[in-house]
């Protein structure tokens, strides 16, 4: 028979013999179909009846019900079953026909089989269990066995599971029960009308906001948050705290023209605001639709003039913001309005606008760096004729020459010089407007250091000064200057290798030549020397502009550019191109610094000069010449009490070059010389007796001088780059006792420092930092009777680093510790506070480590060579992977919230360009990197070296970016349209 009683010939016999017959009655012949199934219907069979009730009861006894767990409200569901008891009969009647009746062929099988509600599984004990002993490969916390219950623990896979279950609950906020939410919401809000209501009342009832019980859309919950900000604004006017929260809720709910406008709102109300001024900027200078060059210098002419005209507000009802710091706000904006310019490549208002800074704050009778020497131009268009005729691509071609009239062209031309761009004559009335006089005559020194950064100049070494030039730019991003990691070849560690230290200088110099952006005073890019006789004749500038002023800090300018003369040799002695003339012409220069008259009795400008002569030598331990320099200054040195300090530094640094060149007896004995006052002509042997005397001596200075700096909280700026005299004391005891076998003891005295300084003030956290990097040294050093333990050398250095994390020298050790695996030197350096410069350090600490496996490999080349090309391969892929899981880490919130600090990384352009680089290698795609570029421009629209390099990286889309270029009004030297005339001809 059928399957289906519907289709089946014998129903269809059936149903149309009842249709002859019973003509008259309809609805018989379709009611005796049983794909028809009669439910609640009144006109049934009575004769059926029956057969209906039978079926029915046996079906309702066969079938059981679900198994559901039990309500709380028994008493219900009992009287709920009665009620249904005592109405089966009605339910009976209401029942729906079954599919078949007991004749058919086949059946219909409902009854469950408990077997298949259950799946095998493996008993327990065959269950492998997973341990791991080691710590997350990214960075995660080592797992303790102390306890039992982690001994017996659960499989690798559920530990994983619970772990992204605890980050997600820690990263979202629960919400509260309405009833709770209600109390605590009325709490706060009659708290916040008292007369003495605190700011965090208003914080905790902003946070409030976020556990709401109801399901608000993130604008309505934007819109309460306002509201209580608003509020709390009347309360609490120019309030930085509340101003940041605003600003954040802002740019993650509206788009940026609402955001200018609720700005403009707020900027009514408090004209004078840094931080408005600052987001009110970034929100036309870092959108993409928004950013074009004379709409963002026009917010800039807004607010310099704002700032200029609260210095003549002092009477009437306007005399409250007489409290403003004008000048330091100034600053900060010039500093932003600087780097704006310089970062587009409009380098000729950049530089105008520098000099018209220094013309209305500083005395400018000597400045003459910045003026355009007329060969420079002659020596460009041979440059350009070579390109022109090379037979290159046209895009390479552009690219080439736009570089090049990029670094020739940066020095604006006067009016009584002819020049052919019309964009390089810059007159004082298109930049007058981003700069005004300062109030205080004080801030012009913190306005030239600030000049020297902004040239890309490396002189910021520790933490506590990196934060004084760049607190201010957590949203507008920090300089995108690969030049300023170099500061850290100025100061070497002599207890440790040289030769490792010159490999890690070697890796920075290889990535600053390919990150560097003209006009640079790296000697990898054509015109460098421009740049650098700029640099240079600016330090001597600013050097006369303090002669009879400030004898200190002409000193410092001089004693800046001998450092900068030699950072530039160690750059040349890593790019292989050291010869005997550079080095004839460089001593001659430094030579004639020093015969001049009001230099020839500086102790400090004798030690650069030394110190310069010591990085010379192919082998250090031929310190001939410097040891001559250091033995005629220390004996015939003038017995003024301002050389005190430069005396003692000048001992300490000879003393650590002995130690560099496995001289310690000698730095002993000049040690001791200094804290006896004797002669170090006199070579006597030292004994006990004569080390305890100098111990002693140099103690009671120190306990005299430690003494005044407890009560001491004024950091003047020159004291950050000048010898402090405190520190060279400190270092002169705890070398003699290292080199007299005493480190426990030093070691000890460090420890009771650090307790005496604290984080109290600015000098304190200076000389708490610089007894961190003393401490390093010292546990560094090799001595026979006490040795220290990697463990400890590295636990050190990363506390150190959590608290200082810009100190560029302890991020060069804790990349140098090579017994570190990888992903503990990652998590020390970027754990706490992810800046430019540690991702820069980053990148170098894994080429560092490629060179040096490399170097293993090839002790091993004429065993197994074959062997060692698929290592060297495989070490290439590891670094490969590993720089860009740190962008990837890093760009996908992975380590900081979105507010501060990843808002300071992401608007870094290089950044971005270190990214689109170590995408765009050998194993490259174009699609990802054309997505990074994209998103990288989304971010920095305004950055010209971002463009540049997406022509380099991403050549198919050169068209597409060029037009980008023009449409923002960055500055273009060089046009298509010009090149393809000049190449015709």
């Amino acid at each position: 028979m059928s399957l289906f009683p519907a289709y089946s010939l014998a129903d269809k016999d059936v149903s149309r013999d009842t249709k002859s017959e019973n003509s008259e009655e309809p609805t018989s012949s379709w009611l005796a179909n049983n794909s028809f199934p009669l439910e609640n219907d009144d006109i049934k069979n009575i004769g059926n009846m029956e057969f209906f009730e039978s079926i029915s009861s046996t079906s309702l006894e066969n079938v059981e019900e679900p198994h559901t767990k039990p309500h709380k409200k028994k008493k219900h569901k009992t009287k709920k079953k009665k009620h249904k008891e005592s109405n089966r009969t009605e339910v009976q009647l209401s029942l729906p026909t079954v599919e078949f009746n007991g004749s058919e062929e086949y059946y219909v099988d409902k009854t469950k089989v408990q077997l298949y509600l259950t799946v095998r599984t493996l008993h327990k004990p065959a269950c492998p269990r997973y341990r791991r002993s080691f710590s997350d490969i990214l960075g995660g916390t080592q797992r303790s066995y102390n306890n039992k219950k982690d001994k017996h623990g659960k499989r690798y896979y559920q530990i994983k599971l619970a772990n992204l279950r605890s980050e997600v609950s820690n990263d979202t906020i629960d919400a509260l029960d309405e009833n709770e939410y209600t109390a605590r919401l009325g709490q706060l809000n009659r708290k916040t009308l008292e007369l003495h209501c605190d700011l965090k009342i208003w914080q905790d009832l902003l946070a409030l906001q976020d556990q709401n019980p109801y399901k608000w859309s993130r604008l309505l919950l934007a819109e309460e948050k306002l509201d209580i900000i608003n509020r709390a604004l009347n309360r609490f006017p120019r309030n930085e705290q509340l101003y940041k929260h605003y600003i954040d809720i802002i740019n993650a709910t509206y788009p940026s023209f609402e955001v200018t406008k609720m700005l403009d709102r707020l900027l009514s109300k408090d004209p004078y605001s840094y931080t408005l001024w600052t987001a009110q900027i970034m929100t036309t200078q870092g959108s993409m639709a928004r950013c074009v060059v004379p709409d963002v210098l026009r917010i800039y002419e807004r607010c310099m003039s704002k700032m200029h005209h609260v210095q003549d507000m002092r009477k009437g009802a306007l005399a409250v913001v007489t409290n403003i710091d004008s000048d330091n706000i100034m600053l900060r904006l010039f500093n932003n309005c600087a780097l704006f310019l310089r970062q587009a490549g409009l380098y000729e208002q950049f530089i105008a606008l520098l000099k018209l800074a220094l013309e209305l704050n500083v005395s400018t009778d000597h400045l003459q760096a910045f003026t355009p020497v007329e060969s420079d131009q002659n020596t460009l268009i041979e440059y350009e004729e070579l390109i022109l005729q090379s037979g290159l691509p046209m895009n390479e071609i552009w690219l080439r020459i736009e570089k090049l009239r990029q670094g020739f062209s940066f020095l604006p031309c006067p009016e009584s010089a002819k020049c052919n761009d019309p964009q390089r004559i810059v007159f004082n009335e298109d930049i007058c407007h981003y700069i005004y006089p300062l109030k205080s005559r004080d801030n012009s020194f913190y306005l030239i250091l600030l000049i020297l950064r902004l040239l890309k100049v490396p002189f910021i070494q520790c933490d506590g000064m990196a934060e004084k030039f760049s607190a201010h730019l957590e949203r507008i991003g920090d300089s995108d200057a690969i030049e300023d990691i170099l500061a850290v070849c100025l100061q070497r560690n002599f207890t440790i290798s040289q030769k490792s230290q010159n490999e890690f200088q070697l890796g920075l110099y290889t990535l600053a030549k390919e990150m560097t952006v003209s006009p640079t005073f790296l000697s990898n890019t054509i015109g460098h020397e421009i740049y650098v006789r700029c640099i240079k004749q600016f330090l001597l500038d600013c050097a006369a502009s303090y002669e009879n002023i400030d004898k200190r800090k002409r000193e410092l300018f001089i004693a800046l550019w001998c450092r900068f003369e030699r950072l530039l040799l160690i750059l040349e002695r890593c790019s292989l191109k050291l010869t005997a003339d550079y080095v004839k012409a460089a001593r001659k220069r430094f030579k004639n610094l020093l015969k001049q008259l009001p230099n020839r009795n500086v102790l400090l400008l004798y030690t650069e000069f030394a110190i310069f002569e010591y990085e010379i030598l192919e082998h250090p331990k031929e310190l001939d010449v410097a040891q001559n320099i250091f033995e005629n200054v220390i004996t015939t040195h003038s017995s003024e009490e301002t050389q005190t300090s430069d005396l003692c530094y000048t001992y300490v640094t000879y003393a650590e070059m002995l130690i560099g060149c496995n001289k310690k007896d000698k730095a002993l004995e000049i040690l001791t010389a200094y804290a006896l006052d004797d002669s170090i002509r006199n070579k006597t042997v030292i004994g006990t007796g004569k080390k305890l005397a100098a111990l002693q001596k140099i103690s009671d200075k120190l306990e005299q001088h430690i003494t005044i700096e407890k009560n001491v909280e004024i950091m003047i700026l020159e004291q950050y780059l000048l010898p402090d005299y405190l520190v060279s004391l400190l270092k002169v005891r705890i070398l003699i006792h290292c080199l007299s076998g005493q480190k426990l003891e030093a070691i000890k005295y460090l420890d009771k420092l650090l307790n005496i300084f604290r984080r109290d003030n600015d000098r304190h956290i200076f000389l708490r930092e610089q007894i961190m990097e003393l401490y390093v040294v010292v546990l560094q050093m090799a001595c026979p009777n006490c040795v220290v333990p990697n463990t400890l050398v590295r636990n050190k250095v990363y506390v150190a680093l959590n608290e200082f994390p810009r100190n560029l020298f302890l991020l060069q050790h804790c990349g140098m510790l090579s017994s570190e695996p990888w992903f503990r030197t990652r998590t020390a350096i970027l754990s706490v506070q992810p800046t430019i410069l540690s991702v820069t350090f980053l990148i170098v600490l894994a080429r560092y480590r490629y060179i040096q496996t490399n170097a293993d490999m090839l002790l091993f080349a004429n065993d197994a060579t074959q062997v060692i090309e698929w290592d060297k391969r495989c070490s290439e892929l590891i670094v490969r992977n590993r720089i860009l899981h740190i962008f990837k880490s890093l760009a996908n919130d992975g380590h900081m919230p979105q507010s501060t600090l990843k808002t300071a990384l992401l608007r870094n352009s290089l950044f971005w360009r270190l990214y689109i680089r170590f995408l765009s290698d050998q194993c490259t795609d174009f699609e990802i990197s054309k997505r990074c570029l994209l998103t990288a421009l989304d971010e920095c629209p305004w950055s010209k070296a971002l463009y540049l390099d997406g022509a380099t990286f991403v050549p198919q889309e050169l068209t597409h970016l060029q037009d980008l270029i023009i449409e923002k009004q960055l500055r273009i030297y060089a046009l298509p349209e010009e090149l393809e005339i000049l190449r015709g001809n």
